[in-house]
């Protein structure tokens, strides 16, 4: 079993060059995952891995060792795509905005968590202060506002688009009702925000009990906004279905 570099690098050279065609290449898409380690080391690892897999990547690492690089079509950069990516359709845009709600959802289920994390931490014994609080909100906050920015440049781009089309119909009232939605959910998260900035200053005067329903309450206003904003993306969604594939 054990083998030194020398005869390692001998075996290398023994080896039969890489036999995949350009056209048969995939470009070792098993990527040799033990390309860290020297063939000795490697050969080691039949005591730990699957013996025919080991001998397998070993095998086709000095197969690609033998065949110089101008001949591995794996390493030839691609031709660059010229022809530009069609533009996603205007129900398309929509559906990626209702992506961003599901997500935005996500982090609001990890806000009641943080609101009842905060319910106890001006508890002796609690196992976060109010420092470290305060540092959990504001990445909860970030994560919202994230969220929101994403949704609005699909709604105002959706919105542009319709202002221009004289067909636009009840569509255009459906995404300035998003929008409207969408601006009640910018005031939770500066809600959010803000006393993500006041908790740390207020632990002397500010009870966990009080600060974990504030923030339950605005996580559930949020939710609120979002089911509404939903609802109105599920209206657009539809109308937009019908306007035929021009949308």
């Amino acid at each position: 079993m054990n083998m030194t570099t020398h005869n390692a690098a001998r075996e290398v050279a023994q080896a039969e060059p890489c036999p995949k065609s350009p056209q048969a290449c995939n470009g070792c898409r098993d990527n040799f995952y033990l390309h860290e380690l020297h063939y000795p080391d490697a050969l080691h690892a039949l005591d730990v891995f699957d013996g025919p897999a080991v001998r397998g990547q070993i095998d086709r690492r000095r197969a690609c060792t033998a065949c110089p690089d101008a001949a591995k079509p794996c390493l030839q950069a691609r031709p660059a795509d010229t022809a530009p990516a069609p533009a996603p359709t205007m129900p398309v845009l929509v559906l990626q905005a209702q992506d961003h709600t599901e997500s935005l959802r996500t982090v609001l289920r990890a806000c009641h968590a943080v609101a009842s994390l905060a319910a106890g931490a001006s508890n002796p014994g609690a196992t976060v202060g109010m420092d470290g609080l305060g540092e959990l909100l504001h990445l909860h906050s970030e994560a919202m506002e994230q969220r929101l920015d994403a949704i609005h440049n699909l709604t105002e781009t959706i919105r542009a688009t319709l202002v221009r089309r004289p067909e636009r119909g009840q569509a255009i009232s459906l995404v300035l009702n998003a929008s409207d939605q969408l601006e009640n959910m910018r005031q939770v998260q500066l809600a959010w925000q803000a006393i993500a900035c006041m908790v740390p200053y207020a632990a002397d005067t500010l009870t966990g009990e009080n600060l974990g329903a504030a923030l339950r309450l605005l996580a559930d206003a949020m939710q609120e906004r979002i089911a509404a904003m939903d609802d109105k993306f599920d209206a657009l969604h539809a109308a937009l279905a019908q306007q035929g594939p021009g949308a």
